[in-house]
């Protein structure tokens, strides 16, 4: 029988949370911890279809892409974002010659020098259609190029750490100037005659900026490396396979993140985020789940004890101690009951059918992932968050 609601009330996730061990002071640290904005998805607005509607940059990256196929992946993208024109140097971002670029889209593509990368022949550019819909795909295979990129579109082109765990970025608000070209040439048009700088400066004021869907791009952007730094063995494969699954998990996992910024508006730092990408990862990487890897990505594979250089470190937030050790069972319950959902189609095959599992996930929370009917709870929130085409 189906639970009234997939969602756990109030009562019931303190009772899962004493069940595992919490109290006092750690029972409310983590019932704050466990609420859950996703719940939202599971009551959303009626027909809600998968995939989502095409975002207005993917026509524009599927040419990117081609072009890069061609002329290779650092001359096409010079030609639309001046970042890959200058070098990583602390200071540059208040260089007048950087700032006219990239804030003014005043560069030369052809000009000399630009980002150092060691092996541009490496790069690989794609559009993935993933389950928030086409998204471009940056590929780094080498390390100190994956960096330098990160640095150059997130960084402003500064020397900032990007820290040896991090093997994928989601780059979000990044000026793509080919489309703000686009815009020019189709408000001219529209207006029945060129504009002068200063109507044009005007119009990018008024109309252009406000409305940042037509002009700024999101991308995801991927190294090649072991997965959570676990070495090949642990995974029961070769050092190839396991990069090749490697990519493969941080593409998925990177893609839920997607998803959940197109659907809530952000990208969070939590176990149920971490938890619900890797599982989309493991899925398409594998076809199946496997907790026991599940675990060790997050370093709570030996529990009690927890590995201290675990990802689960780095999602606790304000927690204390005794709630991170409660929380730690939680996740390693919720990875058990992921083990015994049937892998069904829609978890595996079309990419509209893999969001609404992921989104029906999301929407249940970690206590309702941990929950011991969570089937019965799955194909409930399943029905609940609409169709898939």
């Amino acid at each position: 029988m189906e639970p009234a609601s997939p969602v756990p009330g109030s009562d019931e996730r303190r009772t899962l949370l004493a069940a595992l061990g919490a109290e006092g002071a750690v029972l409310d640290e983590l019932s704050g911890y466990l609420q859950n904005p996703y719940e939202r998805f599971l009551s959303g607005p009626p027909g809600q279809r998968f995939p989502l509607e095409e975002e207005p940059q993917a026509a524009f990256w599927r040419r990117y892409a081609a072009e890069a196929e061609r002329d290779g992946v650092v001359a096409a993208l010079r030609r639309r974002f001046p970042q890959l024109c200058f070098p990583i140097g602390a200071g540059l971002s208040r260089d007048p010659a950087y700032r006219a670029a990239t804030r003014r889209g005043e560069w030369n593509p052809e000009g000399p020098g630009g980002l150092a990368l060691e092996q541009p022949g490496a790069l690989e550019l794609a559009v993935d259609e993933g389950p928030a819909g086409p998204v471009p795909v940056l590929v780094a295979r080498h390390r100190p190029d994956f960096v330098a990129l990160v640095q150059a579109l997130t960084g402003r082109n500064e020397p900032e750490p990007v820290p040896a765990a991090m093997g994928a970025c989601l780059v979000k608000g990044l000026a793509d100037w080919e489309r703000v070209a686009a815009y020019r040439r189709a408000w001219e048009q529209r207006r029945g005659a060129p504009a002068g700088e200063e109507e044009w400066a005007a119009e990018m004021a008024a109309g252009l900026a406000p409305n940042k869907e037509l002009w700024q791009d999101r991308l995801i952007v991927l190294s090649d490396g072991p997965y959570s730094a676990v070495p090949a063995a642990e995974a029961d494969l070769e050092e190839e396979a396991w990069r090749r699954a490697s990519r493969a998990v941080r593409l998925a996992h990177e893609s839920f993140h997607y998803l959940t910024l197109r659907l809530a508006g952000s990208i969070r730092s939590h176990l149920l985020d971490e938890l619900v990408a890797d599982y989309a990862g493991l899925l398409a990487a594998f076809g199946r789940y496997d907790a026991r890897l599940a675990l060790r990505f997050l370093g709570l594979d030996r529990l009690p004890e927890t590995r201290p250089d675990g990802r689960l470190q780095v999602y606790r937030g304000a927690l204390s101690d005794g709630a991170l050790d409660v929380l730690g069972r939680l996740v390693a319950a919720a990875a058990r009951a992921l083990a015994t959902l049937p892998v069904r189609e829609a978890a595996v095959a079309p990419a509209a059918a893999r969001a609404r599992t992921l989104v029906a996930l999301a929407g249940l929370g970690l206590d309702g992932i941990a929950a011991e009917d969570l089937p019965a709870r799955f194909a409930a929130a399943w029905r609940s968050v609409g169709a898939a085409t």
